[in-house]
């Protein structure tokens, strides 16, 4: 089966990029997988066994995702001429192939939904910012807002054949949306030999700066108000100081008023470190550093760092939000805690960091779990089934 797999992410940030990359390397030798998307500033992104088209240089910017659409709809037929494609996979909340849903498709298509935009905004709402506040992709989302839902409702009733990365967000769809049309939930899964337990000396030789630091609690994602950075922050200041944390911040994105609010709460720049975006191969040397990894978003999907998180052995603590209950099960293979409880949040820190029988007891069953249920290649096993439903139902 030739299949385009059509993302303007492809291991260059965020969580589509990640999945689309390890889903083309886990599909069988049976697809031939075209992946069509952006290429990062200076080079393009590569792996094994994938044809690349690159229609543009990826940014990360609101504009891109719709720069996007268009070349996608303007290049398409050529690209399809030329290798006569099967199947296109789109992504959703991208909704990268919305033109060919309004104007009529080609080839049968699947989405794989990961997000939605009300979902989206659901999340930043629950961060309270003013909008001088909130990073340009969520303000830009906010002042669309009226548009953007309109098109994903038009999007989501042209879909086909979904895939849902979790209960949660498929729950959400059918509804708010009233999405309707034959569905499977795939969990999304990760490389579970990239991501897995590595010595610390090994990590240490990639991140030399945080060579003598203690106790880190990492957090990993984009550096945006939905992620729970406000909460994050004010737990920082409520963790014991005897414990003596460091807090690191890793991800895309604007990163200094996160600075700002951390200095007006009192958190000196040795304890409160951010060093912005860490290359996607690199991450699996970053995890293992960590004492315990935070994720308080207030909206979730199936989130990818989490997984990775779990597979190298790291102790994870996150917000009881979206799908992330449907991967971790409290007090077994990571602890969970309301949103916005900054308070809740410092106290599980506290027990992860000062008990280190739990945070093996947690680490050791987390991987364990992410071994049995949510790497690569079960996800892609499983969409491979849903491609063939998808073409053999194809008219």
């Amino acid at each position: 089966m030739r299949v385009a797999m059509v993302t303007p992410e492809f291991l260059s940030w965020g969580g589509i990029g990640s999945y689309a990359v390890q889903l083309a390397k886990n599909l069988s030798p049976d697809h031939e997988v075209h992946v069509i998307c952006l290429g990062k500033e200076g080079h393009a992104p590569r792996a094994d066994n994938i044809t690349l088209h690159t229609l543009g240089t990826a940014k990360d910017t609101f504009m891109y995702n719709n720069q996007f659409q268009i070349s996608l709809w303007r290049s398409f037929a050529q690209l399809n001429d030329a290798y006569h494609f099967d199947l296109l996979h789109a992504n959703h909340a991208q909704m990268a192939d919305i033109m060919f849903k309004v104007l009529g498709e080609k080839v049968p298509s699947v989405t794989t939904v990961h997000s939605t935009i009300g979902s989206q905004r659901m999340g930043t709402r629950e961060a309270a910012l003013p909008l001088s506040k909130l990073e340009n992709s969520e303000r830009m989302t906010l002042l669309l807002l009226p548009l953007l839902k309109t098109l994903e409702r038009v999007y989501m009733s042209r879909c086909n054949s979904l895939i849902y990365v979790s209960d949660f967000i498929r729950e959400w769809c059918q509804d708010k949306l009233g999405a309707s049309c034959p569905s499977r939930v795939i969990h999304n899964g990760i490389d579970t030999t990239m991501f897995s337990p590595k010595s610390v000396e090994e990590c240490l030789e990639r991140f030399p700066s945080l060579r003598g630091v203690d106790n880190i609690v990492l957090f990993s994602g984009r550096m945006i108000a939905l992620k729970g950075i406000p909460t994050a922050l004010k737990a920082a200041t409520m963790v014991d100081p005897a414990l003596k944390p460091t807090f690191v911040f890793a991800g895309n994105g604007n990163s200094e008023q996160w600075k700002a609010m951390a200095s007006d709460l009192g958190l000196p720049p040795e304890r409160c470190r951010f060093i912005g975006p860490v290359a996607y191969h690199q991450m699996p040397y970053l995890y293992p550093l960590a004492s315990a990894f935070m994720l308080p978003s207030y909206s979730e999907s199936f989130p990818l760092t989490l997984l990775e998180s779990m597979a190298c052995g790291t102790p994870v603590v996150a917000s009881n939000v979206g799908g992330v209950p449907e991967m971790i099960e409290h007090g077994s293979t990571g602890l969970l805690v309301p949103p916005k409880d900054a308070e809740t949040l410092a106290e599980s820190l506290n027990t992860v960091l000062a008990d280190h029988r739990l945070a093996r007891s947690l680490c050791m069953r987390a991987r364990d779990r992410v071994l049995e249920e949510f790497s690569a290649q079960v996800m892609a096993q499983r969409t491979a089934e849903v491609y063939k439903e998808t073409v053999d139902g194809w008219h």
